[in-house]
């Protein structure tokens, strides 16, 4: 008996769990975001509680074979069991097909109604996105078309630079060219410094009795000057410029270190020190670009010493352009203590002069001063002597019609003159030297 009730328990128990599986099934189908897997979900889940049930009809009938096995007495209330059992079983399952179909019925009409809604907003979706796709393709068109005619000009101006460095590489390998090219970059430095030419600064002078012939000779405030040479050798960095193989590249930069340390040696011969008068002890060799002087440092490190213990020094435009401010600086200098020199000098002839002319006119005062003294005296003697006289000449009817005035003596004298110190004496040691810089 209690087999079969459990067995009744089984049967009412999946049947009640087929129930909830079924109203989960329903529960999740209305909480699916999207139809189309709504559908299959439940499709899927349906199919799975179908196999359920017919494996649990499978296992109910195994038992029941099982129970049949072990109590041949029961073969009666097995057999009302089992014709109970299928009938609840059928019934059930009728149920569930029923209520599986309803439920499809609902799902699919909803489903339906959801896809019309999001149909309508995916279609109006690929329509905007189709409009802007074509923009976007317009857009990438002109663009496109823009950046080819940027690159074309950009092709045609990098032909038109490789073919022009390619003229001044094959130009510069010619030493006259080269030669004139350097000076010219170091005239642009001496004017960018503030040097003037021909007046601060003095190219290819020739010294006699020698056949020394600098590039450039840079005079000094105190009678001094600084020669610069500027035909440095640029062949092999040239040529390792325009080499790609790396090895080469480095052997023609090697090549280029030991030409400079070459010309650094012929300047040290030449002896511009001893030959140009009044020259300081170093030569600047200049060479016309930065690059230059690191790619022949970096191929030999001890050059820049051994150079400066021959007397030359390597300069660039970055290098050179302090040492000429400074000497430009220097010459303002020099000029501005020249021009006070001057100055004071001028101050003390126009005092001298002022001292004269100051001397002079005190002697015309000092003349006026008698002068005045003499008509005074001319005047007593003319009271005295003449004006008394004529007046009893006019009491004894010998006169005119007119009188005789009286005569009136000058009493101003002249000023005389204070000698004022205009400049004051440079022999004084407390005198104050003023200079302008």
């Amino acid at each position: 008996m209690n087999l079969v009730l459990l067995l009744i328990g089984l049967v009412l128990g999946s049947s009640g769990g087929l129930w909830l599986a079924i109203q989960a099934r329903a529960s999740l189908a209305d909480a699916a975001h999207t139809a189309s897997e709504r559908e299959a979900y439940h499709h899927e889940r349906f199919a799975r509680l179908t196999e359920r049930q017919a494996e649990r009809e499978v296992a109910l009938r195994e038992r029941l074979a099982r129970a049949e096995a072990a109590s041949m007495s029961g073969d009666r209330m097995l057999d009302s069991f089992r014709s109970v059992s299928q009938e609840a079983l059928a019934a059930q399952s009728a149920q569930l097909v029923q209520l599986a179909e309803a439920k499809y019925g609902a799902l699919s009409q909803s489903t339906d109604v959801v896809l019309a809604g999001h149909g309508k907003a995916v279609e109006d979706g690929l329509h905007a996105l189709g409009l802007r796709l074509s923009q976007l393709e317009r857009e990438r068109v002109e663009s496109t078309s823009a950046m080819r005619a940027v690159v074309d000009e950009l092709t045609a101006a990098n032909r038109a630079t490789q073919a022009e460095a390619a003229k001044l590489a094959a130009a510069l390998r010619d030493n006259r060219v080269r030669g004139a090219w350097g000076e010219v970059q170091l005239r642009r430095v001496l004017e960018l410094a503030g040097l003037g030419r021909h007046a601060d600064f003095v190219e290819q002078q020739s010294f006699d009795g020698s056949r020394a012939r600098p590039d450039v000779v840079v005079p000094l405030a105190n009678g001094r000057c600084v020669v610069i040479d500027a035909k440095a050798p640029l062949d092999r960095f040239l040529e390792a410029v325009n080499c790609v193989d790396p090895a080469e590249q480095k052997r023609l930069m090697a090549e280029h270190a030991k030409a400079v340390a070459g010309h650094v040696n012929a300047l040290a011969q030449r002896d511009y020190i001893a030959k140009v008068p009044g020259a300081v002890d170093m030569v600047l060799m200049f060479l016309p670009g930065d690059p230059y002087l690191a790619a022949a440092l970096d191929a030999d490190p001890t050059l820049f010493e051994s150079s400066a213990a021959k007397g030359v020094h390597l300069v660039t435009p970055s290098s050179l352009v302090p040492v000429l401010r400074g000497i430009a600086v220097g010459w303002r200098e020099h000029r501005a203590e020249q021009a006070a020199a001057e100055i004071q000098q001028l101050g003390i002839e126009l005092h001298e002069r002022i001292a004269v002319f100051a001397e002079h006119f005190a002697t015309v005062g000092s003349h006026l001063d008698r002068t005045v003294a003499a008509f005074n005296r001319s005047v007593g003697s003319l009271d005295a002597r003449v004006v008394s006289t004529a007046r009893k000449l006019s009491e004894h009817g010998a006169g005119s019609s007119r009188d005789v005035a009286d005569a009136v003596e000058v009493a101003t004298v002249s000023r005389p003159i204070r000698m004022l110190e205009l400049v004051a004496d440079v022999s004084d040691p407390t005198c104050e030297r003023v200079t302008y810089g």
